[in-house]
């Protein structure tokens, strides 16, 4: 039967096998959603999560199968993850698969400018200083000059930060052509589209992977951890110029205005690290 789920290589028997035997202290535990997708995974200690990811993470190509650090268990994340039957997941990956994911992102900041406007409001002096925050080309004089590497990115929830180094967290695996598909296949584990966002702005999990598969294009940031109200990005190769750190800045706005209220210092500091924290109220 043709679907729009990704179709992973690795059965899940001998991925579930094979999780066994890398974490043989630990017992990995399998679960699928009402909609259909299978889910598995294994609890990591904090201080190992990172390394753990990035093994999975090499080796999607080779398993189909894509790793994420999180807070629940395979059962929970089924129970919890998923909104609507196989019918529905099927139209919502056909409508990720198919579309212009620059094009979506850039509406989504393009709505968050709107929303902005609309419910701040302000005069011509204001309306001016939301173009400055919105458009990368205003943006980028008010920025820093390039630097030569990238800044240290420091993980607040995934691993290390927090106090999150002593306690375990979950990695969990899921049939996906990207990171960009997670919060696809499971609509329940982002809560941008359901319970926050910011005032009636809510996205979708369309636009969220539209963000974060061009983001992963762009910049290298693929899906670190997702759970609830937070999300973080490992990025391989982050904007380093003022040009670049502008746009990623303003799209990171767009999408999270909790995190980024000041697109300057997001655009000096986190944009150009790499690790992109973000995380809504």
């Amino acid at each position: 039967m043709n679907t729009f789920l990704h179709q992973p290589r690795l059965p899940a028997d001998e991925l579930l096998r094979a999780l066994r035997t890398r974490f043989p202290l630990t017992r990995p535990q399998r679960a699928t959603t009402p909609a259909g997708v299978e889910v598995i995974g294994v609890p990591v200690r904090g201080d190992g999560v990172r390394r753990a990811w990035e093994e999975w993470r090499r080796r999607h190509g080779e398993t189909g199968w894509w790793p994420f650090v999180t807070v629940a268990s395979p059962e929970g994340l089924a129970a919890g993850g998923s909104a609507g039957d196989a019918s529905a997941l099927e139209e919502s990956l056909a409508e990720v698969v198919g579309q212009d994911h620059d094009a979506r992102a850039a509406s989504v900041v393009v709505s968050g400018f709107r929303w902005s406007m609309y419910r701040v409001g302000g005069d011509a002096e204001d309306l001016e200083g939301w173009r400055d925050d919105y458009d990368p080309d205003r943006l980028a004089p008010q920025l820093g000059p390039a630097i030569d590497a990238p800044l240290p990115g420091v993980s607040r929830w995934a691993c290390g930060g927090g106090g999150v180094a002593g306690r375990s967290r979950w990695l969990v695996l899921v049939p996906a052509r990207g990171g960009h598909e997670v919060p696809v296949v499971l609509p329940r584990l982002l809560g941008t589209g359901n319970w926050f966002g910011y005032g009636d702005r809510v996205l979708t999990p369309a636009d969220d992977a539209a963000l974060l598969r061009r983001w992963q294009e762009q910049w290298g940031a693929e899906l670190l951890f997702v759970a609830g109200d937070s999300l973080e990005l490992a990025v391989a190769g982050p904007p380093l110029g003022p040009r670049d750190a502008a746009q990623a800045a303003t799209e990171l706005l767009g999408y999270c205005p909790d995190t980024v209220q000041d697109p300057r210092t997001a655009g000096d500091g986190m944009v150009r690290s790499t690790v992109w924290s973000l995380w809504w109220d």
